[in-house]
């Protein structure tokens, strides 16, 4: 297997953790806190990583047929989804507004099972191939 391919793997891994961890966290905290956003924010390092490693290896973003486009589409705006969770709970955080914290923690696992849902489509539908 690729080192960009195993690299990738393992960044996807962590970014699918650290997502885990900081959403699930302020969902069953019911507020949002730096940890929180901070594991968004790694998880969110992880998914840049991965992302690159992916498209290196496909020789850029895959984009024929047409399901491969939207597999790359939708799994760039969730990507994007998870680092505006982490953009929404660090403004909250910052400006001290609580309410905006509890509402970010009561809606997070929304860009989450969305980010999820792509992963496993990729694994599933691309996985095997990059072997």
């Amino acid at each position: 297997m690729p080192i960009n391919i195993m690299v990738g793997l393992l960044a996807l891994a962590g970014a699918l953790v650290m997502y885990s961890m900081g959403s699930w966290g302020a969902f069953r905290a019911k507020t949002v806190t730096k940890r929180h956003v901070t594991y968004l924010w790694i998880g969110f390092a992880f998914d840049v990583v991965a992302t690159a490693m992916m498209a290196i290896s496909a020789r850029g973003l895959d984009l024929e047929p047409l399901s491969d486009l939207m597999h790359t589409v939708l799994a760039f705006v969730v990507m994007f989804g998870m680092a505006g969770a982490a953009i929404i709970g660090m403004q909250a955080i910052k400006a001290g507004n609580d309410a905006m914290r509890a509402t970010l923690a009561k809606y997070i696992l929304a860009p989450w099972a969305l980010w999820v849902l792509m992963f496993l489509w990729g694994m599933a539908s691309r996985g095997p191939a990059r072997g």
